[in-house]
């Protein structure tokens, strides 16, 4: 099972990625955590660079590599799928087309990069307003972190397809606990299935 936690910046994905890894583990059930953009590997890098402005692409590069990003590791996530594991992303190939579409990249150009990755299971929207994000990290922040127009405009386009593509909206603005707890809920239910 793949399970998808996305969200914008400082909304709690790593956060509620580790705490639903450790509810998982008291259930006997074995999870990794896979983390997107991986600035571990050579792609991640060059993606890293340039969110932190010291690389200029043209949309279509920027959200080619954040693709080729996720391929790097295909081969560790269908290990993991292999061996009976939970794999829980802290965001996945939806934060592409999140961001994509804002960036003005038609949606099915962007769901060809990543044709033919595992598909997910559950997708997770943890949805943090602008404000919050920006409250909760105010140094650091990326190219896109720190343009309030622009994080709105995410916020919407996340809103919008959490909507359209069926995915699972929890309050990001909640008390961790209790978005751990609305988490825990939908992930009992798709495992019941």
């Amino acid at each position: 099972m793949i399970i998808v936690i996305e969200g914008f910046d400082q909304a709690g994905k790593m956060t509620q990625s580790r705490l639903l890894a450790k509810f998982l583990k008291e259930k006997n059930t074995k999870s990794k955590i896979f983390s997107f953009p991986d600035y571990r590997t050579p792609i991640g890098k060059e993606i890293r660079r340039y969110l932190m402005g010291k690389r200029i692409f043209p949309p279509q590069v920027i959200h080619c590599l954040l693709a080729a990003n996720r391929w790097e590791k295909v081969d560790e996530i269908n290990e993991a799928l292999a061996q009976g594991s939970v794999v829980i992303m802290n965001r996945y190939y939806q934060s592409n087309l999140v961001y994509g579409t804002v960036n003005g990249l038609e949606m099915e150009w962007l769901r060809n990069l990543d044709k033919g990755l595992p598909k997910e299971d559950l997708v997770i929207l943890l949805d943090v307003r602008p404000d919050d994000s920006f409250s909760r990290k105010r140094e650091n922040r990326d190219r896109f972190e720190k343009n309030l127009e622009f994080a709105q405009k995410i916020t919407e386009a996340y809103r919008r397809l959490a909507g359209e593509l069926g995915w699972q909206v929890v309050d990001a603005s909640l008390h961790k606990q209790q978005v751990h707890q609305e988490i825990r809920q939908f992930v009992l239910k798709r495992m019941a299935r």
